[in-house]
């Protein structure tokens, strides 16, 4: 028993001592980054895509890791329905990582720099995605980083995670995903919460851990 606690102590540090100055930023362990690029190339994405793909892919891992692929392809359909909606921004890391923010003090006290070099992090559980600012480290655990060792449930919900964004974004040449969520905005994770909203929305269907409206 002792074994699984120091591992998952030694895990939790490492996760620390990795993870980016920036906590609205996810990590990849070497694994992570390796399934990556493996996906991007196979699909000789053009290199200016890499950051909106790695914005959904991270969307759909954190918000549906434990999902099947009709999961993964729900959350990252919603995603891409605000993306093409009126009412959102439009381009993919702009809707995952919308919500109020508020400026780094290391930046604030410095009156002449320029917009371009502040620093803003989003207001703690105030995102439209949860997981981008509920405080806690975002680290993509391919692989424990001190031995190598795959973890692979997380490995393959990750390579899902990037696949279903590239398909999503019609990038993927295998397979192609069409909208199994019938145009909804909105969902919410019915065993945890139930958002004030939800009263005010369409009722569009439940898949999985999710319920989808709009």
């Amino acid at each position: 028993m002792k074994k699984p606690i120091i591992l998952f102590f030694i895990a939790y540090l490492i996760a620390w001592a990795i993870a980016p100055a920036n906590a609205s930023e996810a990590t990849l362990t070497t694994q992570a980054k390796h399934i990556l690029m493996q996906e991007l190339e196979s699909n000789n994405v053009d290199k200016s895509l890499n950051k909106q793909i790695v914005c959904l892919a991270e969307n759909i891992y954190f918000e549906a890791r434990a999902e099947n692929i009709s999961g993964k392809a729900a959350v990252a359909n919603v995603t891409k329905n605000r993306v093409f909606s009126d009412k959102w921004p439009n381009t993919w890391c702009e809707v995952v990582k919308q919500g109020p923010v508020r400026e780094s003090w290391k930046t604030k006290q410095n009156p002449d720099l320029p917009d371009s070099e502040r620093i803003y992090y989003p207001r703690k559980h105030k995102c439209q995605f949860s997981w981008y600012c509920d405080g806690k480290k975002d680290v993509i655990w391919a692989n424990y980083e001190k031995t190598g060792e795959t973890i692979e449930g997380n490995a393959r919900a990750w390579r899902e995670s990037v696949r279903m964004a590239l398909a999503v974004m019609d990038l993927e040449k295998t397979f192609t995903v069409d909208d199994n969520t019938n145009g909804a905005l909105y969902y919410y994770n019915h065993n945890l919460v139930y958002p004030y909203w939800a009263d005010h929305m369409e009722l569009i269907g439940v898949l999985g851990n999710h319920t989808f409206m709009k």
